[in-house]
């Protein structure tokens, strides 16, 4: 049985787990040593800007998704950006993605923000049908630069 539940401070260990192979999922790594990596992900769990909710099928953690909320200079109100969806290799293909997805966008218009957004890097084909089924709005090409 599937059950979301918003992750806390107590959570940082799979919050984590699930960052770093998201992370890696997408060629990256955090770019800090192991310790202030560490802090990181704790101040973005005590954080009212973030949100992270972990999915759990048959109480193992099975995915995450990492929502950033920010005010925008485009009107009154926030905007929430799906910053990670991930689910786990072995439980792909169960709807965890979509739920977890949902759920995102649920919170996301009970806060009131304004809009919700996901940027995909790849060009990925089962990653782009993944979002074309959920019914979005509009679709912007991003450009971005290293710093």
């Amino acid at each position: 049985m599937l059950d979301l539940r918003k992750a806390g401070v107590k959570d940082h260990g799979v919050v984590e787990t699930f960052l770093l192979d998201f992370m890696q999922s997408q060629g990256a790594e955090p770019q800090e040593d192991r310790d202030s990596w560490d802090r990181i992900v704790a101040e973005l769990l005590n954080s009212d800007q973030w949100m992270f909710v972990i999915a759990y099928d048959d109480d193992e953690p099975a995915g995450i998704a990492a929502v950033n909320f920010y005010f925008s200079l485009y009107g009154a109100g926030e905007e929430g950006n799906l910053a990670a969806l991930y689910v786990d290799k072995d439980q792909r293909r169960k709807g965890i993605g979509s739920t977890l997805m949902e759920f995102s966008l649920r919170s996301a218009c009970r806060r009131g923000c304004r809009s919700f957004e996901a940027k995909i890097g790849t060009d990925r084909e089962e990653i782009i049908a993944f979002y074309n089924k959920l019914h979005y709005e509009g679709r912007r090409i991003s450009f971005s630069w290293k710093c």
